[in-house]
């Protein structure tokens, strides 16, 4: 990315604002060297300007993961009132609370029960029981104890 703002947006106050790119096999070793050191100020700069906004905000940047492992999702204004120290008036995540996911029926020559006899469902190994998602808990409707293959 450094090296297409040096070389064909211009972003270079010692090369200017030149296409450096188009006929760069024809350019001089000279200005290659200028664009390479170019690239690598931009790089390091912009490293070093990270690192200090992250060293300096670090206090804001704990209360903000702090409330993301509590809360999950945090939109602008929340992680503004976070960062002030103001409690949020949402509800935790609850992490010992067991997920149901939602049984994926797949259409028929996808995978899911079909009518014609030749696929999965009409007698095959899946037991017409159709679902091919993750597994869940409790057995998926009008189905379960059918002896179906697990894969």
């Amino acid at each position: 990315m450094a090296f297409s703002m040096v070389t064909q947006m211009g972003m270079s106050d010692d090369l200017g604002n030149v296409d450096l790119n188009t006929d760069y096999t024809h350019l001089s070793s000279e200005t290659k060297t200028r664009i390479e050191r170019e690239v690598r100020r931009l790089v390091e700069d912009g490293r070093q300007r990270a690192t200090k906004l992250l060293t300096e905000k670090r206090k804001e940047l704990d209360l903000i993961a702090d409330a993301l492992v509590q809360y999950e999702v945090l939109n602008k204004d929340e992680m503004e009132k976070v960062v002030r120290g103001e409690k949020l008036q949402k509800i935790k995540s609850l992490p010992n609370v067991p997920i149901k996911l939602p049984e994926i029926v797949l259409p028929a020559g996808m995978g899911g029960p079909s009518t014609g006899g030749t696929g999965a469902g009409a007698g095959g190994r899946r037991g017409g029981s159709g679902g091919s998602g993750p597994p869940s808990a409790t057995p998926p409707l009008g189905g379960g104890g059918d002896g179906g293959a697990k894969l």
